[in-house]
């Protein structure tokens, strides 16, 4: 019979430590609600809402975002705005046209204050995501420099986070150029969307995104590893 009592103490101890592991495994993973305003740099590759959902599992996210979108046409249809509105958010992304906040400086900076205090009204946070350099774009002065000063300036007015993903390609580029990050237009290719996911994870949570076990199917598991590094220096935490 004590053998039997042994058996049974350490059957229950044993599940014990399984439910507090458990326990202290959801309670250390990231959660937020957060709602992605953009275009086609955000729901490209299956959408960076999504691949930020699999790097923070308990994190909920949706999407408005149209091709071709700038925050002022977003702010002109009022779909963004209703969500936002709902009030359920804990932050939200902000992905102005990808040219925009360089050759259209004012209506950059206009839009995004106005949709920093509906954001801030409703209870939420902004957090401003910096885009890349476009190859199409050089000639005209988007460049990483520009893209960088543009979205500091208007991110410390605002006191908003700002998610450099722009200086994450380019540091990227520098470091593996052969990796290809996005397409002539800009349009990131699966690597380029997860490392702004990447980007975003280190940004909102203050995480590194260094050895996040959520897994790709798209590249190799040491472009996945490169990237959450690159990711992670290239953020200011």
């Amino acid at each position: 019979m004590r053998a039997d009592a042994i058996r049974r103490h350490g059957l229950i101890v044993s599940l014990v430590l399984v439910v507090l592991l458990t326990f202290a495994s959801c309670q250390s993973q990231p959660s937020a609600r957060i709602l992605f305003i953009g275009n086609s740099y955000t729901f490209v590759n299956g959408g960076l809402d999504k691949q930020l959902e699999g790097l923070a599992p308990s994190t909920e996210t949706e999407r408005i975002a149209s091709g071709g979108y700038t925050l002022e046409k977003h702010w002109t249809d009022g779909n963004a705005l209703r969500k936002i509105r709902e009030g359920k958010w804990d932050y939200v992304v902000l992905q102005e046209q990808s040219q925009a906040p360089v050759l259209n400086q004012g209506k950059f900076y206009e839009f995004a204050r106005m949709f920093d205090v509906e954001i801030r009204r409703s209870g939420a946070r902004t957090i401003l995501l910096m885009t890349w350099e476009r190859p199409d774009s050089r000639n005209l002065g988007v460049t990483t420099d520009g893209l960088a000063a543009a979205f500091t300036a208007i991110g410390k007015e605002l006191g908003a986070k700002v998610a450099p993903a722009g200086l994450a390609f380019a540091r990227s580029l520098h470091s593996k150029p052969e990796l290809t990050l996005y397409t002539p237009d800009g349009h990131p290719t699966v690597e380029g969307t997860y490392l702004a996911a990447c980007v975003l994870y280190r940004t909102i949570f203050e995480l590194s995104p260094v050895g996040n076990p959520y897994s790709q199917k798209n590249f190799s598991a040491e472009t996945e590893k490169y990237l959450q590094q690159i990711a992670a220096d290239s953020s200011g935490f």
